[in-house]
């Protein structure tokens, strides 16, 4: 595991930066800059050992590379969490949590984290594993937790407000595959399934589609994935549906990086239960 940083980055300077730690399955990202400087930009990756567990992988990164646990404007530590669900704000109410935290998560969770998502009047909540958020709480007490589609969502509803017909959007990673689909700003559907192949992800994607009525010439999909999986699935998905664009996942995501550091932070930090 090796990530390096700009030599302009220092102990004495990184209170001028924002930052974010990305995490996946089988890797993860640190990226920063200045708010005021859109070229002081970075982003590096690296891949980990899936068979060591995720808390002694962060504990290895952080003991290896000082400037992960230097002073920082902002940190983010970004999760993609299986376990989630997106709720209103009208219902989440004190007297309601328990019961929406029994019923969102089959098995227990350690820790609950509730991020607010203003512009959808709504709350996503995400579960984490206590060592976890022990762990990043003490070694970067500033530091506040996002589940990964949380901004993405935030950026397709702003889309989709100046868009004149409806948008899907699918994620795939590992073996799961996110979608969601807006309409004039409104979020139509999301969820989360458990895909192994192409003709999983065919079937969710077409089966959402015809649920949700979209219209084969006007509505369009976008794909993100690793490059071969998306240009594959996009081949295929062209005998059904007219206008597909995809995207390289790493793209993705390292544009919402770039947003979160030098642009306009949108996404409100988060609460733990």
């Amino acid at each position: 595991m090796s990530l390096r940083v700009p030599d302009s980055l220092t102990a004495s300077n990184s209170e001028g930066y924002r930052t974010s730690v990305r995490l996946w399955p089988g890797g993860l990202s640190f990226s920063g800059g200045i708010p005021s400087d859109e070229g002081s930009f970075f982003c590096e990756e690296t891949e980990v050992d899936v068979t060591r567990s995720p808390l002694q992988t962060l504990r290895d990164l952080f003991r290896e590379h000082p400037f992960l646990s230097y002073p920082y404007a902002a940190v983010r530590i970004i999760t993609s969490e299986s376990n989630y669900t997106i709720v209103p704000e009208a219902i989440y109410e004190d007297e309601a949590k328990e019961r929406l935290y029994r019923f969102t998560f089959a098995t227990p969770v350690e820790t609950v984290v509730a991020q607010p998502l203003r512009e959808l009047e709504s709350v996503l909540l995400f579960g984490l594993r206590r060592d976890m958020y022990d762990f990043i709480a003490q070694t970067l007490p500033s530091a506040h937790w996002e589940h990964t589609l949380a901004s993405l969502l935030i950026g397709w509803h702003e889309r989709s407000l100046r868009a004149l017909h409806a948008h899907m959007y699918a994620v795939v990673q590992d073996r799961t595959m996110d979608v969601a689909c807006f309409d004039l700003g409104a979020l139509r559907f999301v969820n989360r399934f458990e895909v192994e192949n192409h003709d999983d992800m065919m079937y969710y994607l077409l089966y959402v589609w015809k649920q949700l009525e979209l219209d084969q010439r006007n509505d369009m999909l976008t794909l993100s994935a690793v490059a071969s999986v998306a240009f594959d699935l996009k081949e295929q998905l062209q005998t059904y549906l007219r206008d597909i664009r995809v995207e390289a996942i790493q793209t993705l995501y390292r544009a919402d990086d770039r947003t979160a550091t030098v642009g306009r932070l949108t996404v409100t930090p988060t609460t733990n239960t």
